[in-house]
């Protein structure tokens, strides 16, 4: 029995997935049972190096993987997967993709020669979508929810040739139609084998942080979030397992489960830096907080983590500063709060998100802030809101994205009902520009805001002018962007971190 993973990605985007090596772990000692996988990440894709688009628009500091010997792919990826699935002659295809990611994962599967190859379609997306993958007649089934009980059904049931279209979670196709299976209970996080990334290359424990490159590995530390906000498919996550009468999708590691994790990562893989890839690290009550500050006093690790601007007390972040919390990262997201209250359901006030920057810069831990670009209904006003609110707090790094919509969330649906994209419409990495096509707030503006952002957040108003100047997609425009820069990084990047 023969599997090949497929993860399509950007180049150099993101850690490996934690969910392709919890899969390898379950599969790896199965009798009988081979596995590879084909990884586009160390491909070279000019267009689609959403890394190298964030340093040239100054969302972070410059940084370079060859001081840790990384290379790239120059190879074309489309004929070295064909070459793999013509020379391994998988019995399953189990892709993973997310809404931007998908369009790759397409294109690759194109190529095949499917023969008797099961093709298996798993991520975010499938569990939104399950009808739009299900319409490409090379494409046999689809994993709505989670994975990890499924896969290991569907191996075994492949090798001794038993049904497949029983199989929970599963959406497969039978005799012209499609069996629609039921959700399976929720997985309990803290029984799942650690994650095994022997599988992957060795580069891509590599990530960039603050400038510098580290042998960089992911913790989920919870799975979901409790939080409703609009553009996020994690509430309809858990609206679609609470209406098939499971329990609510979020849930949370033991401290003893992270701290078995940690302790592996560093003795398996000699991890120098860990990356908490939850939604909200900090989800935690009194106890749990401090059970997990205790726990990793021991390991003094530099930590990566996101947060949320209400949950940010002097107490708390300090004590994070204090046993390893290196960078930290806060979705601001709009500037106006009228707008972030009513269309983006963030119930949260400026003061509090200032208070908060205030207190992340008084305890020295630097702050990447995310912003998001051309929500709908906005306008370059309405824009104008968050560079302000970005000009009054105090962070390492602003970080500036186009709104993406993704499917499973109203904003993906006020999108389709007012005409601002096609249903069927192929989305792309969030770095490479606006999706939509509104009126009121063009695709050419959001897209040079997003490339100036970092000039008007934090450069003096008289160079604002200017800066208008640089959003132009023209020789002109380019040239200016290109000298602010250069103010810019002397100005912002030129001391130590």
């Amino acid at each position: 029995m023969k599997v090949l993973f497929v993860y399509p990605n950007a180049t150099l985007q993101n850690p490996p997935p934690v969910s392709l090596a919890i899969f390898y772990a379950l599969l790896k000692d199965i009798n009988n049972v081979e596995i590879k996988i084909f990884d586009t990440t160390l491909y070279s894709q000019d267009e689609n190096n959403s890394d190298k688009i964030k340093e040239k628009n100054l969302q972070v500091r410059p940084f370079d993987f060859s001081d840790r010997g990384i290379r790239l792919i120059n190879n074309n990826v489309f004929d070295d997967f064909k070459k793999m699935v013509d020379d391994y002659q998988p019995d399953l295809i189990a892709l993973s993709a997310n809404e931007v990611t998908i369009s790759l994962g397409i294109d690759l599967l194109k190529v095949v020669n499917k023969n008797n190859t099961f093709i298996l379609v798993g991520g975010v997306f499938a569990t939104f979508a399950p009808k739009v993958l299900l319409a490409y007649d090379f494409i046999d089934a689809v994993c709505v929810g989670e994975g990890e009980k499924v896969l290991l059904e569907l191996v075994e049931r492949i090798a001794q040739q038993k049904d497949l279209t029983n199989i929970e979670n599963l959406w497969i196709k039978k005799d012209g139609t499609i069996v629609k299976n039921k959700l399976r209970p929720l997985v309990d996080l803290n029984k799942l084998p650690l994650p095994n990334y022997d599988i992957f290359d060795e580069a891509r424990f590599y990530r960039p942080m603050a400038g510098k490159v580290w042998r960089l590995f992911p913790i989920e530390t919870s799975r979901g979030c409790p939080y409703g906000c609009t553009y996020c498919n994690s509430p309809s996550q858990k609206q679609q397992y609470i209406k098939s009468g499971h329990t609510n999708f979020f849930r949370k590691k033991s401290i003893d489960t992270i701290n078995r994790e940690i302790k592996y990562l560093i003795e398996k893989y000699n991890a120098e830096y860990i990356y908490f890839l939850s939604d909200t690290l900090l989800c935690l009550n009194d106890r749990e907080f401090n059970e997990f500050c205790e726990m990793y006093s021991q390991y003094k690790l530099p930590f990566w983590c996101q947060n949320r601007p209400e949950m940010v007390t002097l107490e708390r972040m300090t004590r994070l500063k204090d046993i390893g919390c290196y960078r930290m990262s806060i979705g601001l997201e709009h500037g106006n709060e009228e707008f972030r209250r009513k269309i983006l359901n963030k119930k949260v006030s400026n003061e509090v998100i200032v208070k908060a920057f205030d207190i992340l810069d008084q305890v020295g831990i630097p702050v990447s802030v995310n912003n998001i670009i051309g929500f709908p209904g906005e306008n370059r006003d309405l824009a104008f809101d968050t560079i302000r609110l970005n000009r009054q707090i105090k962070f390492d790094t602003s970080n500036a994205y186009a709104f993406t919509p993704f499917r499973g969330t109203p904003l993906y649906e006020e999108c389709v009902e007012k005409g601002y994209i096609a249903p069927d419409k192929s989305l792309h990495i969030i770095t490479k520009g606006s999706s939509l096509d509104m009126p009121g707030f063009t695709k050419s503006e959001i897209d040079g805001l997003i490339k100036t952002f970092a000039l008007y957040a934090r450069m003096p108003e008289e160079y604002f002018p200017l800066i208008k100047l640089a959003e132009d997609d023209s020789p002109v425009g380019e040239q200016m962007f290109k000298e602010l820069s250069d103010i810019y990084s002397k100005l912002y990047f030129s001391e130590s971190d």
